[in-house]
């Protein structure tokens, strides 16, 4: 779809849009506690950056580093983006990166939505106390709180970084694609942030899950497309080739090749040919 293309150059080449929830939602042995999620004074490492291509658009990304995979076992499910795990005989909490699913523990009682429920329901449902399941790390390991900050893989991964398997195996992932929960950037740890919005994209596309019902947020979808109105498209030909890109082409011309135009008639006019690969 035309406008579906338009959000995810937006999307991932910006990089605008962060999640709406500002508060975490942990329940531990004395009750319910609200735990701000933002990280603050963290270093980050040196990455690497390679391509996808998404609905034929070129995207570059953040490799995650795949030689730390640990091993826990499931002790409870808190909500549908917050588990407990046994590491090594000790207990954490681990803060899901990505994502953010309707209330289900607050406090506050009027937070707390039925949509909440169900994907604290949906997360119930795919694990189970003792369950074997795999972390892997973005950037930081903790948060302040000193929750663990982690990808949660329902089988281990031959490799983090592949697309299928982030789709088929990382519960991160597949909590958006059945539309369960919204994606929400907690940087520095946001290397996947431009794939999950991708994802997000797609359930609410696809009315799954919670998308059906009306039960999770716009805000994402509503940022991108807002966005891609407000920008106005810039002509750029090839001097050389004579060919004619837009601002949004991937294979624009180095600088020195390149000649602006106000519209493409102004282009055609002066004996330049349109790049089908990336404009109409």
């Amino acid at each position: 779809m035309k406008w579906k293309k338009g959000i995810f150059g937006v999307l991932f080449c910006f990089g605008l849009l962060t999640g709406c929830a500002d508060l975490v939602i942990e329940e531990d042995s004395e009750g319910v506690v609200i735990e701000d999620a933002n990280i603050d004074d963290v270093n980050i490492d040196d990455v690497n950056t390679r391509k996808i291509n998404i609905d034929g658009t070129d995207i570059d990304i953040i490799d995650i580093d795949d030689d730390n995979i640990e091993t826990v076992e499931v002790v409870k499910v808190v909500d549908g983006d917050t588990i407990k795990v046994d590491l090594e005989g000790e207990k954490y909490t681990i803060r899901m990166i990505g994502i953010d699913t309707p209330e289900s523990v607050h406090p506050d009682e009027s937070k707390n939505t039925i949509y909440g429920q169900k994907a604290s329901d949906y997360a119930k449902g795919i694990f189970s106390e003792g369950q074997t399941v795999y972390l892997s790390r973005d950037v930081s390991d903790r948060d302040k709180y000193d929750r663990l900050l982690r990808y949660v893989w329902l089988e281990k991964p031959n490799n983090v970084n592949d697309e299928t398997e982030i789709r088929e195996k990382m519960y991160n992932a597949k909590v958006l694609l059945d539309g369960y929960a919204n994606t929400y950037e907690y940087a520095p740890d946001n290397t996947l942030f431009g794939l999950f919005l991708a994802f997000e994209s797609e359930a609410a596309e696809q009315k799954r899950g919670l998308w059906a019902e009306n039960g999770l947020n716009t805000e994402n979808i509503d940022k991108a497309a807002a966005q891609i109105e407000s920008e106005e498209d810039i002509f750029i030909g090839n001097k050389n080739s004579k060919k004619l890109h837009s601002s949004s082409c991937t294979d624009l011309p180095q600088e020195k090749n390149r000649i602006y135009f106000d519209s493409k008639e102004e282009a055609i006019e002066q004996g330049y040919e349109i790049d089908t690969k990336c404009m109409k």
